[in-house]
């Protein structure tokens, strides 16, 4: 079947994506300025006015830090990107992006870099930019066009989220069978929710989705078009398994980050709770302020509060950990990002200088 213009333009991979120039006017834009003021304004009122500590306390705490296990949190949530990347690969594939049974998709390794690099946006921009500047990312380097890349995009969401009710129902379990601690209902509801929210959203995608690009403008009916077909067509029943496993192995990482994060503090926790507070911390992350700043530091320092922890444990706890599940995300995202488009426009003018000989 012959390409019409229309289809030409949404299999292009460049049509209608956001750059890294957009990414950087989102992150200096007012909507950004304005979620970072609501953000700080709301921690702020909790510090003062809800939160009973003495900073001397908090920052002997910081201080106090066990430097080798602290490196190892860190290391361990690094490596979680690894098992990321190669869940999207699969994904990816399943998905044929690029064409030829996915022979184009970039490997794990490349993911990996683009997943930090779309948290490291998720972490300074408003919105959650971050997800489509990764199917924008993945549509460049598989030459496949972005509507089905940002697909893939989606469907690890769902699979994410997913994997977070999973093991949030055996932390509930967990902390059942201790009998110490009360199970946070809110948490366990948050999960449900999140999951029958995608999964409605798949299932009318599936049902009316054919209607609906029906009734869109040309241009945008082709690109829903595209987006359902890479949504829909990273299900299939037996790859989802081992990308489900691998995405559990990913958050089991994340626990084990915020374990020996506040095992460096010196903080008797149990692990029941350390799951409960790092994947209650994952879920606060996708409030759209950058990084979730502000919802996540008094979110999890009151579910921590509640879970029996001091006030002055609990906001030292939620501090370090947010050194690497937010700062160091910003740091060495930032960097990557950095590198990788002076590598790629550098590529892109020798190729342009090469072609014009």
């Amino acid at each position: 079947m012959s390409e019409t213009p229309l289809n030409k333009k949404a299999n292009n991979p460049q049509s209608g994506m956001p750059s890294a120039a957009t990414l950087r006017g989102r992150v200096l834009s007012l909507p950004t300025l304005i979620a970072i003021v609501v953000g700080a304004v709301l921690l702020g009122f909790a510090m003062w006015r809800i939160f009973d500590f003495e900073w001397e306390e908090v920052w002997s705490n910081i201080k106090g830090v066990h430097l080798g296990k602290y490196l190892l949190a860190v290391v361990l949530y690094y490596l979680s990107f690894w098992f990321r990347g190669l869940r999207w690969k699969l994904i990816a594939r399943t998905a044929n992006i690029g064409g030829d049974n996915g022979k184009h998709v970039p490997s794990t390794i490349t993911l990996s870099g683009i997943i930090l690099m779309g948290w490291f946006a998720n972490s300074v921009a408003f919105l959650r930019l971050g997800d489509a500047y990764r199917g924008w990312a993945l549509a460049k380097e598989s030459k496949s066009d972005f509507p089905s890349s940002l697909g893939t995009v989606l469907a690890e969401r769902v699979q994410d989220m997913a994997a977070v009710l999973i093991l949030v129902l055996g932390a509930a379990v967990w902390l059942t069978i201790e009998g110490d601690s009360k199970v946070p209902g809110w948490v366990v509801f948050a999960a449900f929710a999140l999951v029958a929210a995608l999964i409605l959203g798949l299932l009318i995608m599936r049902v009316a989705g054919e209607r609906l690009s029906h009734r869109l403008p040309g241009r945008f009916a082709a690109a829903y078009v595209n987006f359902q077909r890479g949504t829909l067509s990273s299900f299939s029943g037996r790859e989802i398994p081992p990308q489900l496993v691998l995405g559990i192995i990913g958050w089991i990482l994340e626990i084990a980050r915020f374990y020996f994060v506040a095992d460096a503090m010196n903080i008797d926790v149990s692990f029941g709770i350390v799951m409960f507070a790092a994947l209650a911390n994952a879920m606060l992350t996708t409030i759209p302020t950058p990084g979730g700043f502000g919802f996540v530091e008094g979110g999890l320092t009151g579910l921590l509060i509640l879970f029996g922890l001091s006030d002055n444990e609990a906001i030292s706890l939620v501090a370090v950990d947010r050194t690497i599940s937010w700062l160091s995300v910003v740091l060495f995202g930032g960097i990557l990002f950095v590198v990788w488009h002076a590598i790629k426009a550098k590529k892109s003018t020798t190729t342009s200088s090469s072609s014009g000989e």
